[in-house]
């Protein structure tokens, strides 16, 4: 029995050793690693495809080491035959990496001679070792992540090193390859900036700021994205497709991720509020002051995706209709338009609010019933905060009043408004579905007035007419901002309502005051200019029209 506690004991020590010197090999093999991108991003070379090569294997070497610390601070403890053989194929690579010599020539720039290193791209035989031993390693790392997707025994530590690996990499694919992935840029920048927050959380509680109780049910959330970025981060180096298919990878990553900083904000806000720690306090501020432009920039994301990979339905158009709403608030909201104290709470809606369209985008990807309540009920959602906007968190009410008709060609300006809005109307542009029934109302409103309103009637009704064109030109100024997202949170909530009750008011008016006939009978006159006291200095060079705002 002795004899077998020896044995076994002996057994333990022997593993013991060979796990310490397995962490010290592959700490080496990582400050090669490192070393050997830092003579990477110092060389100079001449043509335009060593620069792409040197990026590029500067960009696959630097997920290698990534990995490396990852593999040297996690998985090695949990060590088997898979990752035994991607720690033997690193070292394999660190120490190839190590013996390659580069040899130098001297160039000739302007009559100086420079001493510069000849490309190590050059179909050398060292030159395709190196690359099919990345390529190689890459895979197989690849293969892990795929079939270890979820991990449930990761540390606090190993976690909180596990994001800092991302946070690495992400840096890096921002610095070397912005060219590379231009059209994705945004979507890294907004994937960087999550990952990193969701970095300083986790640290709250690893420093031990926060109770574990209080963020134990988001944490095996943190580890899924984690991983599944790791895993996309691997797939945009191995696939050889993988440039054309990034756009579409990240979008999908992004829709997963980002709700998971929306549970975040949301714990935050609400069980850290009342923290007396100074760093948890820092950071909810920091949080705070960032959520407009993290919410904001993961909206727009998210409307981009729904038109490429979602079928427009009734679904998607109310998703559309919420979206664009928050976009104008989050837009408008640091423009010292909402009150202070109440900034706060109003960034809690809109976050839930967000929460809950991203929810829904997912659940339509999984062809989930797109009838549920909750899509119902996201109409129901903007009239009520946009009741509450009004009464509670706008500052003050906007004021329209002063807003004149300030061309001196008013039938022209009715043509072109009204061929405008009627784009519009048809239009089905994201930007256009939270206000489209207001515009179609404006339309056919306008189409009556106008229908009733010849020359002569401009004429004969000259006060009337200039009415007509100040609601209209103020409809326009309304729809304009709100489309641009030019302090158009005011102009949604006050003027354009009040604008369209103008129109309607103006319509009253005119039918009353112009019989039906008339507009026929004089229907071939000639369309002149009806001018006003304030107008007689304008030139046709100031007409401002509704046509530089239609998109898609």
């Amino acid at each position: 029995m002795e004899t077998g506690k020896e044995n076994e004991g002996e057994i333990e020590k022997l593993a013991s050793n060979s796990l310490v010197s397995s962490r010290l090999v592959l700490g080496e093999d990582i400050v090669n690693l490192q070393d050997f991108i830092e003579r990477l991003n110092r060389r100079r070379v001449q043509s335009s495809f060593d620069m792409y090569r040197i990026k590029e294997l500067t960009l696959e070497l630097t997920f290698v080491s990534a990995f490396s610390h990852l593999y040297y601070s996690f998985f090695l403890e949990s060590c088997n035959d898979e990752m035994s053989c991607i720690s033997n194929e690193i070292h394999d690579l660190a120490q190839t990496l190590i013996t390659l010599e580069f040899p130098t020539a001297q160039v000739y720039v302007n009559g100086i001679t420079i001493e510069s290193s000849e490309s190590l791209f050059h179909s050398s035989g060292e030159d395709m070792l190196v690359n099919k031993k990345v390529y190689d390693l890459l895979v197989n790392i690849r293969s892990y992540f795929s079939s270890h997707s979820y991990v449930t025994t990761m540390t606090e530590d190993r976690f909180a090193e596990l994001l800092d690996v991302i946070l690495m990499y992400l840096q890096c694919q921002l610095k070397c390859c912005s060219e590379f992935f231009f059209p994705s840029m945004t979507q890294y920048e907004l994937l960087h900036n999550v990952i990193g927050n969701l970095r300083d959380f986790h640290r709250l509680k690893v420093n031990g700021c926060v109770e574990y109780e209080t963020i134990e049910y988001v944490l095996p959330h943190l580890q899924l994205m984690a991983l599944r970025v790791v895993n996309f981060c691997c797939f945009t180096l191995v696939d050889e497709s993988a440039v054309s298919l990034v756009d579409s990878k990240l979008a999908n990553l992004l829709v997963e991720v980002i709700p998971v900083e929306l549970e975040v904000m949301h714990i935050c806000c609400t069980n850290l509020k009342g923290s007396k720690s100074e760093e948890v306090e820092r950071f909810i501020k920091q949080l705070v002051e960032a959520s407009p432009n993290i919410l904001r920039e993961s909206l727009i994301h998210l409307q981009e995706h729904m038109v490429n990979w979602l079928t427009p339905s009734t679904s998607t158009c109310n998703i559309h209709v919420m979206i664009e709403f928050l976009l104008i608030i989050l837009t408008d909201v640091l423009k010292d338009v909402i009150r202070h104290d109440k900034l706060f709470v109003l960034l809690a809606r809109v976050r839930e609010l967000t929460k809950e369209v991203f929810v829904l985008v997912r659940n339509l990807e999984e062809n989930m019933n797109e009838a549920s309540d909750a899509n119902l009920n996201l109409l129901e959602n903007i009239e009520l905060l946009k009741e509450d906007l009004k009464n509670d968190f706008l500052k003050a009410r906007a004021d329209s009043s002063q807003l004149c008709f300030p061309m001196s060609d008013g039938p022209l300006f009715m043509t072109l408004l009204l061929t405008n809005l009627n784009d519009l109307a048809n239009s089905n542009a994201s930007s256009v579905a939270l206000i489209k029934e207001e515009i179609k109302q404006v339309k056919e409103d306008l189409e009556i007035i106008r229908s009733l309103f010849g020359y002569v009637e401009q004429e004969l009704h000259r006060d009337l007419w200039t009415r007509v064109l100040d609601v209209a030109y103020e409809a326009e100024h309304a729809i304009n901002s709100i489309l641009a997202r030019d302090h158009g949170l005011l102009q949604l909530i006050f003027i354009l309502p009040d604008t369209v009750e103008k129109i309607k008011l103006v319509k009253r008016e005119v039918q009353e005051k112009l019989p039906k006939s008339s507009g026929i009978i004089v229907a071939n006159a000639p369309n002149k200019p009806v001018e006003r006291n304030s107008s007689s200095t304008v030139g046709k060079n100031n007409c401002r029209f509704l046509r530089r705002r239609q998109s898609g």
